[in-house]
């Protein structure tokens, strides 16, 4: 059976609950309850900190699973695969004298997270054209990689519990639609928070509750205290830590943001430049961007 993020529990009648009308009671709470057990060790976070071997390490061997699963065209195989390599990672100390070890781990976590979004594939679909890795070494990298996930590979992610928060808010006009555009928005975000490693220590919930909120304050932000104010009252919620990772995805969109307004300011001093070039009479302007909004139907 295909693995799907937002469906993590193999029971057809636990997936059932996943639903609009999911409400606290209905959802399994083993989500809540187990969602540590598929996140990296407690030190994770901090020995990347710190290390600036330990990051390029990971930084490199992202680049590497990015690379592998590249033929797949599955963002939801490649998330897999880094939630594989974290949790990897975490509970091993890598050899520093063998940096092609990195490249088999990356390429052993590719492989177990297709053959879990993808059944039917085999050692022989990978790519690896100009490794020197064959099929025996992988599947011995996969069985040291099992060994220290504990077999626990149908990963609980922010994904899980999309469906979950959503289904708390009280949307009156077009709920379908909106629903739909939080989602959407949240996942996007979702992905790209992967490689940050500030949200390597928030829950898989955490990261979804605050994912929505983002959402909820670009798409309706007049509705954003009433959305909070649902996500906080979940049993499972600690409202901080919420809030923490909140305050960590406004940071990294205003850092983004400023990047993107200094990168335009350039480019328009280099055209200006070189309109002045050929017509002194033309002063050198600059003016700041507007933001860049996602086109989807606001509240």
């Amino acid at each position: 059976m295909e693995f799907h993020l937002e469906h993590p529990l193999s029971h057809s009648s636990l997936h059932n609950n996943f639903n609009d009308d999911t409400d606290d009671e209905t959802l399994p709470h083993s989500l809540f309850l187990v969602e540590f057990q598929h996140m990296p060790s407690s030190h994770y976070f901090h020995s990347l900190k710190s290390s600036a071997f330990l990051l390029s390490n990971r930084n490199h061997a992202i680049s590497s699973i990015i690379q592998y699963s590249r033929k797949f065209d599955d963002p939801s195989l490649t998330y897999l695969a880094v939630n594989y390599l974290d949790r990897f990672l975490s509970s091993e100390d890598m050899p520093q004298s063998k940096p092609w070890i990195l490249r088999l781990i990356s390429l052993s976590c590719v492989s177990l997270s297709a053959k879990m979004r993808k059944p039917d594939m085999s050692v022989s679909d990978l790519p690896v054209e100009g490794e020197f890795f064959d099929a025996q070494m992988i599947e011995r990298m996969e069985n040291v990689i099992l060994g220290a996930l504990k077999w626990r590979m149908r990963s609980i992610t922010p994904f899980s519990f999309f469906a979950f928060f959503i289904s708390l808010f009280e949307l009156k006009e077009d709920p379908l639609v909106l629903k739909h555009s939080l989602k959407s928005q949240a996942i996007d975000l979702t992905f790209n928070l992967q490689h940050d490693i500030r949200f390597l220590e928030f829950k898989p919930s955490v990261i979804a509750g605050a994912a929505l909120l983002f959402a909820s304050f670009e798409l309706c932000p007049l509705k954003f205290q009433c959305f909070s104010n649902r996500i906080y009252q979940c049993t499972y919620v600690n409202k901080d830590e919420l809030m923490e990772c909140y305050k960590a995805i406004q940071e990294r969109d205003i850092v983004g943001e400023n990047e993107a307004s200094s990168e335009t300011a350039v480019n328009v001093l280099d055209q200006q430049f070189s309109s002045c070039e050929s017509d002194k009479s033309i002063a050198i302007t600059a003016s700041s961007p507007k933001r860049r909004k996602t086109s989807t139907r606001r509240c």
